[in-house]
């Protein structure tokens, strides 16, 4: 017989479950995870912003708040970590430090000295980051460009009472930004978040410290803060210090680091804010923000890390793409990082001319690590004000899980680049010729137009034209005008040939045109018979219908103007520079032609831009205007074949002709004024090519009148013998004239 069943188990068994059960409920319900899960969700419906709330840890309990979630923090993975650190680190916070709203900020560099200072960096407590980066010498438009140097140039010569500095009118790569979010209590908080300030550190995956609240550092110098962490008892546990190091370019080094005061090891993860979208240009055509990645193969894939560090490619985010979150909260890493298994080098924010970013650091001679990786794993990213005009995309980076030893320290250095897309510096300079960040120059209009911009040949226009510049022409109106010479030196064969065809054909057609209208006639219920014979006609007279496509020309010079569009448009060498060595601006300061970046602004520059359907209106322009009545003149010295073309196709082709005079300059009103000039020499210089090659044809086909000035019919003598004299003279010039066009067909 089977035993009884014991009384005692069957009470302890179900009081065990139902204990576990409580228990298991119990961390559930308490644990701080499911706080900031609520809060996440709450606060998503307002912003994806990762800023937290102010935690009671900064000093006015020894309690350890929760911050609000951060869609950049990695997943829990302190929890399958064992901790190193003692159990006495479990309830932390910082230190406070006396502070006002009216303590004046530190800044490191000067706007007064240019030759020694690019930039100056103004600093605030409030996360120990900056509040704005404005450059000493560069300028929102042309004309304070021009106020400026003079300014300096007498500064220089000892007297600059009759000048002023065009204060205002400063550059500022960017300030501090203010931000709203969904604080813990469920209402929406403001913070202003300075540039590249501390976020947060977490102690061991237990502890979160905010460091963004100004009380918590304390300033030993310009650009140099300190914040120490504290027990509970008061005994300090870290001590956190950053320094900013700005030399006399535009990199900026960031020491920082944590030291570890207690006697056992402990592990962190140290999260800040990164580079943050900059603002639109002035005279932006499309919104050309980016965010732009470098980034190395992994050492299985490039042992020793021999290869380039890789800048191109598809890991480009418009703008746009950064602002929709259904897509990602995160840019690093991405898809295409992963399925490459690639290593960071460098993350950057760029905008029409100018760049924010975050890399490594490199020795003046090119040495060190090219990896980011060491101080950041992942690249969080949320947007505040998205759908709005103006959003505004932040950045956060997170470092791995770190250990610090037992009174020892641990670097979390990284440098930072704040300044324009000059191709030369990039190219040539440490650490960017190193880090190949030359890839955060992109000639490239849009995302969906990344083929037809033609970033090869864009390169190549670049370069040119520089050369141009710098050792043949002196002046980048004049380097314009060379190019021109230079492509329809090249192209003139092909333009020769097309257009020598085009002439041809258009003749032999009005020849043919009595047989062809006969065609069209016998054969006008037969399209397919019709189409049959005029072809058989016009073999018989050798008459090849390719003959007129006398605008390929054109078309092979489109590719030149979008690659130069986006030269012109992009290359920092030529923003604020003037045509002609400034010829213009010797009256009046007159603004027409000031800066070939920019249209043209004959008539006005407006102080702020007018926005018109696509066009960002900076001004009233003349170029375009002067390009559309150009083309309408070109087009009487095209010989279109219209013998052939039935009503509906004449009528589709004056369709096109009317575009192309005024949809055409239309679309360039708001274009660079170096693309305007470009295209209005070049059709300038087509119209002479055309004229001179109509020539050429009239004289090889000695049969056809010769292109020129009418000139007056000669009356005839009336003496018998003097009008047998001029008739003598007349065969003898037609012989002449058919000899030498014999000659010349021999000659070809």
């Amino acid at each position: 017989m089977p035993a009884a069943p014991s009384k005692k188990l069957r009470t302890f068994v179900p009081l065990a479950v139902l204990g576990v059960a409580i228990l298991l409920v119990s961390m559930v319900i308490f644990a701080p995870g499911r706080d900031r899960a609520s809060k996440e969700e709450q606060a998503t419906t307002t912003t994806s912003s990762p800023v937290s709330e102010t935690p009671a840890s900064t000093g006015k309990t020894g309690e350890t708040t929760t911050a609000a979630a951060d869609p950049a923090e990695p997943p829990a993975e302190e929890a399958s970590t064992p901790p190193v650190e003692p159990a006495s680190l479990e309830d932390l916070r910082l230190e406070e430090y006396p502070w006002s709203a009216d303590d004046p900020n530190s800044v490191l560099g000067s706007l007064d000295d240019p030759d020694t200072w690019s930039m100056q960096l103004t600093f605030t407590r409030a996360g120990a980051g900056i509040v704005s980066i404005p450059f000493s010498n560069i300028w929102e438009t042309a004309a304070a460009r021009r106020q400026a140097s003079m300014y300096f140039a007498a500064k220089k010569a000892g007297d600059a009472s009759n000048h002023e500095l065009p204060v205002a009118e400063r550059y500022v790569l960017q300030n501090a930004e203010p931000i709203s979010y969904l604080g813990l209590d469920g209402t929406t908080q403001y913070r202003t978040i300075s540039i590249f300030s501390t976020q947060f550190i977490t102690i061991g995956g237990k502890t979160k410290l905010d460091l963004t609240p100004p009380e918590v550092w304390k300033e030993l110098g310009p650009g140099h803060f300190s914040s120490r962490i504290l027990s509970k008892d008061g005994e300090p546990v870290a001590t956190i210090e950053r320094r900013f190091e700005l030399g006399s370019g535009y990199d900026i080094t960031l020491h920082q680091s944590i030291t570890n005061h207690t006697k056992g090891a402990m592990q962190f993860r140290w999260t800040q804010y990164g580079p943050v979208s900059l603002y639109p240009d002035r005279a932006r055509y499309m919104d050309q923000r980016r965010f732009r990645f470098g980034y190395e193969y992994s050492e299985e894939q490039d042992p020793g890390h021999v290869a380039d560090v890789i800048a191109g490619g598809d890991m480009v985010q418009e703008m746009r793409d950064a602002t929709d979150l259904e897509e990602s909260r995160v840019f690093w890493p991405n898809p295409l990082s992963e399925e490459g298994d690639y290593t960071l080098s460098w993350f950057a924010s760029t905008n029409r001319y100018f760049g924010l970013a975050v890399h490594p650091i490199i020795t003046a001679d090119g040495s060190g690590s090219r990896s980011l990786a060491p101080v950041v794993e992942k690249i969080g990213k949320w947007v505040q004000g998205g759908g709005s005009e103006n959003p505004v995309v932040l950045s956060n980076l997170v470092s791995p899980l770190l250990t610090v030893p037992a009174g020892g320290t641990h670097d979390l250095s990284m440098g930072l680049f704040a300044g324009p897309l000059d191709r030369e510096m990039l190219d040539d300079e440490e650490p960017y010729k190193v880090l190949n960040m030359r890839g955060l120059i992109l000639f490239q209009m849009s995302a969906f137009c990344a083929i037809c911009t033609f970033q090869w040949l864009a390169d190549i226009l670049v370069v040119v034209l520089a050369f141009l510049d710098h050792y043949v022409l002196f002046d980048w109106g004049l380097a314009i005008i060379g190019l021109v010479i230079i492509v329809r030196t090249l192209l003139h064969p092909i333009t020769k040939k097309s257009q020598a065809g085009m002439q041809r054909f258009s003749r032999t057609m009005s020849k043919l045109k009595p047989q062809m209208e006969k065609i069209n006639k016998k054969y006008a219920d037969d399209p397919k018979r019709k189409q049959q014979e005029q072809m058989k006609l016009m073999r018989e007279h050798g008459v090849n219908p390719l003959q007129m496509l006398g605008c390929l020309p054109m078309f092979l010079q489109m590719p030149i103007w979008i690659a130069l569009y986006a030269v012109l448009y992009f290359a920092f060498e030529l923003r604020q520079e003037p045509a002609f060595f400034g010829f213009f601006q010797l009256f009046w300061d007159w603004s027409f032609l000031a800066d070939l970046s920019s249209p043209d602004h004959f008539f006005y520059e407006f102080e702020t831009p007018k926005s018109f359907l696509l066009w960002n209106l900076t001004g009233i322009n003349l170029l375009p205007i002067m390009l559309g009545a150009l083309f309408f003149f070109q087009q009487k010295y095209m010989s279109p074949p219209t013998t052939t073309l039935t009503p509906e196709q004449e009528s589709q082709q004056k369709i096109m002709r009317i575009m192309m005079v005024t949809l055409f300059p239309l679309m360039l009103y708001s274009a660079p004024s170096g693309l305007t000039l470009y295209i209005l020499t070049s059709s300038s210089v087509g119209i002479l090519e055309a004229r001179h090659i109509r020539r050429q044809v009239d004289l090889e086909d000695g049969d056809a009148p010769v292109v020129g000035r009418p000139t007056a019919p000669k009356k005839k003598p009336k003496d018998p013998q003097a009008r047998a004299y001029a008739k003598m003279l007349e065969r003898r010039k037609a012989e002449a004239k058919q000899k030498k066009a014999k000659t010349y067909k021999k000659r070809k």
